[in-house]
């Protein structure tokens, strides 16, 4: 399986995921120029800079091992670093984005006056991997591309679009274009029996040689696919919510759970964009057995502030995508009774983590919702079942599995049917 990208997106990273869920494995291309990639990816510079496997392994260059002339040193304020020559400073050390690990991003060379002339770009494995020249204006006008040893391979006329690739023996290539680079590297890489996951509709005359067969766009949403669905043979949502409604060559990604790994914890997420929970103080007095996890984008109302009291009760206001995910794969219980719009479609998320949706008619942000045992008209109601579930573990899998088949989500075997599809170029 070959997923082709214009650039790394939360799309890109959910497609991994639902992919390392079924099993199915992959590798990743995305037709831009970046040089800070994992393992499993590369780009149009990494495929010229990074043949060396061994070029992949390493990490992050610490900031005091940064390669500098003899008696310069690293002269650092908190988290601002400088390179500094004895009487000035030459260079500003930007860290990565783990500041505390106090590794090399890049390195902004001065000029006069602090003006930056050029910048040095440092990757994942703890090399210099691009070198940036600029004009008078701070813009690139010559991208340099470096292997590990520190030779140069690929230059990018910036201005002029143009690339050159510098090999070994001295036969050097020039692509006049952008598009023609990505079609050389394209062509290199592309096995003839693999399948194409294609993130980018603006890459389908890149790849129009491509059998038809072996072609499946991956859509955010249901929404503009008439012309990309003669293109390809099949269309896959990554983010869009539950269809409606089966469409032929439409399939939905979204909500694919693995039921056998699940395991069920006596812990419950909500996430708001309102203080207005239905139920949420009464739960959380009822079920003092139950971690309640409270998580929203923002600051929070006193309604939920005041609960912060409970022992059973944990607040995540601000919440960083990180810890949001961390929660999604710990709890086993979704409260969808918040008021007002849903963030991040997390009733949707829960359900591919595992967890069993419960929630009031009046409340739920899916219509199908009201479809489950789980979610009633009261909030009585709610909390008996609750209590049954609490009562009765063993029945945590049997309600993951209810709400798949009632909710009609994608089930792993027929997704595993279908990527074998077109793995083998059959329509």
């Amino acid at each position: 399986m070959f997923i082709i990208a214009s650039e790394q997106t939360r799309e890109l990273d959910r497609l991994q995921k639902l992919l390392d869920k079924l099993g199915q494995p992959y590798r990743v291309f995305v037709t831009n120029l970046e040089t800070d990639l994992d393992q499993q990816t590369d780009s149009l510079a990494t495929v010229f800079i990074q043949k060396d496997p061994a070029s992949k392994v390493g990490q992050p260059l610490f900031f005091n091992d940064l390669a500098v002339p003899e008696l310069w040193e690293c002269w650092t304020l908190g988290i601002t670093t400088y390179l500094f020559d004895g009487e000035e400073r030459r260079a500003k050390v930007v860290l990565r984005g783990d500041i505390l690990s106090r590794t090399v991003d890049r390195v902004e060379w001065f000029g006069q006056g602090e003006e930056i002339v050029s910048i040095d770009f440092y990757n994942r494995y703890g090399w210099r991997s691009k070198r940036s020249l600029l004009t008078e204006t701070g813009q690139p006008y010559l991208d340099i591309y470096l292997n590990r040893q520190q030779e140069e391979v690929l230059l990018h006329f910036v201005s002029q679009g143009t690339f050159l690739h510098q090999t070994p023996e001295g036969r050097d290539r020039l692509y006049v274009n952008m598009e023609e680079i990505q079609r050389a590297v394209l062509e290199q890489l592309l096995s003839d029996d693999e399948a194409i996951l294609l993130l980018d509709k603006s890459l389908l005359d890149v790849v129009k040689k491509i059998p038809k067969e072996r072609l499946a766009y991956c859509a955010r949403d249901a929404h503009d696919l008439d012309e990309i669905k003669e293109q390809v043979s099949q269309i896959l949502l990554v983010e869009d919510g539950l269809l409606r409604e089966e469409k032929d060559g439409i399939t939905s990604l979204s909500g694919l759970v693995n039921v056998e790994q699940e395991s069920f914890q006596p812990e419950a997420l909500v996430m708001t964009a309102s203080q207005e929970v239905e139920g949420l103080s009464s739960l959380v007095h009822q079920f003092p057995q139950v971690t309640f996890h409270i998580a929203a984008l923002t600051a929070m109302g006193p309604k939920l502030t005041d609960l912060e009291t409970c022992s059973n009760v944990h607040l995540y206001p601000g919440i960083s995508l990180e810890k949001y995910e961390d929660l999604l794969s710990s709890c086993s219980i979704y409260l969808d009774c918040n008021r007002g719009e849903e963030v991040w479609s997390s009733s949707l998320r829960a359900l591919e983590n595992g967890q069993v949706l419960f929630g009031l008619k009046s409340t739920v942000h899916q219509e199908a919702y009201k479809n489950l045992s789980t979610i009633t008209d009261t909030v009585e109601e709610m909390e008996q079942q609750l209590d049954t579930l609490l009562q009765h573990p063993g029945t945590y899998k049997e309600l993951v599995r209810e709400q798949a088949r009632i909710l009609k989500l994608p089930e792993k075997e027929a997704l595993g049917e279908l990527f074998k599809r077109l793995e083998g170029g059959i329509g």
